[in-house]
């Protein structure tokens, strides 16, 4: 075992040289015609006892080849749909070295026209390490953005602009794998399309592979890849109206695959407005402020994708994606703030305002990357670069309007540049000891650079702006993150496991600058987090695991900076430097049925949890949210899934998740203890109509919980959908309503001097219309592996 990972260490020095003699031969598939056939697979095997050796599939010319046999006897298998299997035999290594076969297929008796291929990814799959929602074909979730398909992930409760799972308010999403830290997710989660999203792995659990950073569950958002031959594309249209206005999205994508390199491009518009609807009644001491703010939001925004791979070798890969958002916002927020005394000295009074902000966000992320694949057995080694560019400029005028009575207030405007720069490099090494045993080493070394300005303006009384030096301020912040891990898995018979170790190293400095002097803040954080897993097959059809991990929250950059955002004239929002990482240890019971979640327990602890927390000030009448430190959260969570397969011609899943939170800190010089069971219900069931008619219902409840401060009522929504093919399947017509049925988000607080009864109303029901086309070539192929019909049989003969 020694001698034969010495031996892969020199290969991969040497750039992978094999110390034994290797066979190689190659081929051509061709029909009655003599025209090469697409996309065969020519399997070659062992003659001794018919074991799996290696496989190929064509090319469009019928061409194939196969590398690395050693010295034997074999017979080839060659096969494709809608023709008889070929059988050649007598092939024999070192005689036919490098010799060209040619293998004529002759059509099969059967009619291939009466074959049609119904096979579905399931909606959920449950594998070791985590929970996948292929959300691919999703019908009510296609047509807008990736708030929307999240609302499809069971446990995934969407308010608003916000996601958060069933007890736990702290999610960390990553895209391809990779961090979204330092970025705007308001705008990332608005702005990126729905039906750009491939899946979504849910990872309650993750390995040491994946960074520590986060107390919740990770949500890693898979995007499309191209892979089918070929030049094809699609073009795409859609309309919708929300409860205030219209929404229109286009959208073209093109790709070109041939040979060994594989192209792909795309772009979009969308013109998304938004509506929000907010009703805040507050106790302040006896009187009572009712305030009402209305957002009409108009936004747009276009993007654009490029991506290559290419295939230098059989073992050496190259490519590089990119992805550009240019986002923009203009919208009103109507606000309108009435006061009732208790004092009958005071004279009640009425404050009419507006907040008139106009925000640019734009993000620039290219990610070059390179693969070697060190032999055929799953040794490889991955390189892994990100650069990442998002540029915000926002402004913002808050200011009295007519129809106020009684009270009156100063003007004040808000201009916010700033500019985040990401650089990552990550290194990433696999190798098998044996079938049955892995190794994952590999390490990651990230900068962010982030420079934000709050320039802070009074209106005075001849309506002129005044620069209020106190109020602004400049905040610079930068951090490194250098980390390590390695990870065994093992799997073998009816058990498998894991055991990993991550290193982390981050080093942080913010750097505040104001009139009321300049503050640095210094971090440096050094810590090791463990992971493990163990799972087996009880039986045929069930399986059960149990898993833990270690992890941590660091502060987002926005929330260290102590800057003061007036939302209207009695909410504001603040940053607090004194904020501390959050610790969590969590750990996870799961059963599953026929790899389908089924069953799960998790129990998780959070030390310095990071929550967002309200404070008032009695004798402004003032409002403020801002994240603190708590000093514990401990939270249970029960999950039971179930298929909807029982249902004659009906397809989905349903689920309850039972959930308890327990808060526990001294806040505001008062002992905070908040405790509260809710559950969350959720169906989604697919089923044909007549004339092939797609449809798709889905909905959820929540029976309220508990979220730091925040107590909520119970809600709900329901979204329907339909979609037909037509053209001869190249095209696809989707109708799909979201919230037609719904309960908006209700909740108060109640806490030493606080006494807030909220109500949320957000956009719905939203109807939804898409038409897309489809053209080009229907023959798929891998563009991660070029291994095209034959992945099968090659992770078989791999793992022989």
């Amino acid at each position: 075992m020694k001698n034969k990972f010495l031996h892969s260490i020199i290969c991969l020095l040497l750039g992978g040289t094999s110390l034994f003699a290797q066979h190689q031969f190659s081929g051509t598939v061709i029909d009655a015609k003599e025209n090469g056939v697409f996309y065969a697979t020519v399997a070659l095997y062992n003659q001794a006892d018919s074991t799996l050796v290696s496989a190929a599939s064509t090319e469009d010319d019928g061409t194939f080849e196969i590398k690395k046999i050693k010295n034997g006897a074999y017979f080839l298998k060659t096969n494709m749909l809608g023709y008889d299997e070929v059988i050649t035999t007598d092939v024999v290594f070192p005689r036919d070295h490098q010799k060209a076969f040619s293998i004529q297929l002759l059509e099969s008796a059967n009619d291939l026209e009466t074959v049609e291929v119904t096979a579905k990814l399931p909606l959920l799959e449950q594998k070791s390490d985590r929970m996948v929602v292929n959300v691919e074909n999703n019908i009510t979730g296609m047509n807008n953005n990736v708030l929307d398909v999240m609302k499809k992930v069971p446990g995934v409760l969407v308010t608003g602009d916000k996601i958060r799972m069933a007890g736990q308010s702290t999610v960390t999403i990553l895209i391809n794998g990779k961090s979204t830290d330092y970025m705007d997710m308001e705008s990332l989660l608005r702005d990126m399309p729905g039906d750009n999203i491939k899946k979504v792995e849910v990872i309650h659990q993750p390995g040491a592979e994946f960074p520590a950073e986060g107390t919740g569950a990770i949500l890693n958002i898979i995007l499309k890849k191209n892979s089918l031959f070929g030049t094809n594309g699609q073009v795409s249209a859609g309309v919708g109206r929300g409860y205030a206005d219209w929404k229109y999205r286009s959208s073209v994508s093109l790709s070109h695959y041939q040979g060994n390199v594989n192209i792909h491009g795309g772009f979009g518009y969308r013109n998304s407005p938004y509506y929000d609807r907010m009703t805040i009644v507050r106790n302040v001491a006896g009187d009572i402020y009712e305030q009402v703010s209305v957002n009409p939001q108009y936004s747009e925004g276009i993007r654009g994708n490029l991506s290559l791979d290419w295939d230098i070798t059989d073992q050496h890969r190259v490519g590089f994606s990119s992805r550009l958002y240019d986002s923009r916002s203009d919208n009103t927020i109507q606000n309108v703030t009435n006061i009732d005394f208790k004092s009958e000295d005071e004279t009640d009074g009425s404050l009419f305002t507006t907040n008139v902000q106009d925000d640019r966000w734009q993000f620039y992320a290219v990610n070059p990357y390179y693969t070697f694949e060190i032999d055929t057995a799953g040794q490889k080694l991955e390189l892994d670069f990100n650069w990442v560019t998002i540029q915000n400029d926002g402004f913002s005028t808050l200011s009295e309007v007519e129809g106020s009575e009684g009270l009156s207030f100063a003007g004040l405007r808000f201009i916010q540049p700033g500019m985040t720069n990401i650089y990552t490099t990550q290194l990433d090494y696999t190798y098998p000891f044996s079938n049955a045993l892995k190794l994952q080493v590999g390490g990651k070394y990230s900068d962010a650079t982030l420079d934000n300005d709050l320039i802070v303006e009074d209106e005075n009384t001849e309506n002129e702006w005044i620069k209020n030096d106190t109020d602004s301020n400049r905040f610079i912040f930068d951090e490194t993150i250098a980390a390590a891990y390695t990870k065994l898995t093992y799997g073998k018979d009816e058990w498998s496991g894991t055991l990993g170790l991550r290193y982390e190293n981050s080093q942080s400095i913010g750097n505040s600058y104001s009139a009321l002097g300049d503050s640095t803040l210094n971090r440096d954080i050094s810590k090791f987090f463990p992971s493990a897993s163990i799972g087996r097959d009880i039986n045929k059809v069930l399986g059960a695991s149990l898993a833990y991990s270690y992890r941590i929250n660091r502060p987002r950059y926005s929330s260290l900076n102590s800057f003061v955002y007036s939302l209207d004239p009695f909410t504001s929002e603040r940053g607090n430097q004194a904020l501390t990482p959050a610790y969590t240890h969590s750990v996870k019971f799961s059963l599953a049925y026929e790899k389908q979640p089924f069953f799960n327990i998790e129990y998780r602890i959070t030390n310095d949890a990071m929550i967002d927390m309200t404070e008032q000030d009695d004798e402004t009448g003032e409002t403020s949210l801002s994240t603190v430190n708590l000093d514990s959260y401990k939270n249970f969570n029960a999950s039971l899934f179930f298929p909807l397969d029982f249902i004659p011609k009906v397809t989905g899943y349903g689920g309850v998740i039972a959930n308890h939170s327990l808060y526990q800190s001294v806040y505001l010089d008062g002992n905070f203890e908040r405790a509260k069971w809710d559950v969350t219900t959720f169906i989604q069931a697919n089923f044909t109509l007549p004339f092939k008619i797609e449809s798709e219902i889905s909905g959820w409840y929540n029976s309220g919980g508990q979220e730091g401060i925040i107590n909520s009522s119970w809600l709900y929504g329901v979204d329907v959908g339909f979609s037909k093919k037509v053209l001869n399947d190249k095209a696809k017509i989707s109708f799909g309503v979201e919230n037609l049925f719904a309960r908006y988000l209700e909740a108060d607080i109640r806490y030493l001097n606080m006494d807030l009864r909220i109500n949320d109303r957000w956009d719905g029901p939203i109807v939804n219309f898409q038409f897309s086309y489809k053209f080009g070539n229907p023959h798929m192929k891998d563009s991660q592996k070029r291994r095209g019909s034959a992945s099968d049989e090659i992770n078989r003969a791999q793992k022989s």
